[in-house]
């Protein structure tokens, strides 16, 4: 199972600004117990989605200033960029199966 990629303020512009994939981000903290709980289900979109999505995380104590540009408050947030602007977000993270309702739509065909 892929490992979820750390984002640094330095990479966010040309790895989730820049990327040719969708990419969600998942905003999160290293003392919240609810993303945590959502990484299993990110690394399994990262595994399954590998040739059609990116999937990073940006820890907002180290970069709150990156937070507060995409108006991140709840953690966990996903928020999916594609062309580089921010298309969607939610608060918390679903199961795969309802996160593909909810974000699909955005994702290239296979």
């Amino acid at each position: 199972m892929k490992v979820l990629n750390p984002v640094s303020p330095e990479a966010f512009p040309s790895t989730v600004l820049g990327s040719d994939k969708p990419v969600v981000v998942l905003f999160s903290a290293p003392w919240c117990a609810p993303c945590r709980r959502a990484e299993p289900t990110l690394r399994q979109l990262a595994d399954e989605l590998a040739d059609r999505l990116v999937v990073v995380t940006v820890n907002v104590e180290e970069q709150p200033e990156v937070a507060e540009r995409y108006g991140v408050r709840a953690f966990p947030t996903l928020g999916l960029f594609v062309d580089g602007r921010l298309v969607h977000h939610s608060v918390g993270v679903d199961p795969v199966p309802d996160f593909l309702d909810e974000f699909g739509d955005y994702l290239p065909d296979r």
